[in-house]
């Protein structure tokens, strides 16, 4: 099972999994066309983190994934305040059919 990773295009979900992956912070990435995969292991445990880009032709995936994963991490881009709204609508119609998935929110650029 996987760890997904949501959120709209732009909110930094690429460079959130770069930090993970590297331990290095990477401030300009080009924006995700549909898929990526990262899999960062530790000598306890492996991970594999998928995300799927946030731009609306790619939105419609999201919920195909959700019944897979072990864990939603949902990054927000807190520093756009006009598209919060449409990251909390969002957010609201993904958890509404899976309330029992653990769910991270990530508040990124502050």
């Amino acid at each position: 099972k996987q760890i997904l990773v949501l959120g709209l295009d732009g909110a930094g979900k690429t460079s959130v999994l770069h930090s993970l992956a590297t331990n290095h912070v990477k401030h300009s990435v080009a924006p995700t066309e549909g898929f990526n995969a990262i899999c960062v292991n530790t000598e306890e445990s492996q991970m594999e983190f998928l995300e799927i880009g946030g731009s609306e032709s790619l939105r419609s995936y999201w919920k195909m994934y959700l019944p897979k994963v072990l864990l939603l991490i949902y990054v927000v881009d807190s520093a756009d305040h006009a598209r919060l709204p449409v990251a909390k609508q969002l957010l609201h119609q993904l958890v509404q059919n899976n309330s029992t998935l653990p769910l991270v929110v990530l508040a990124n650029k502050q």
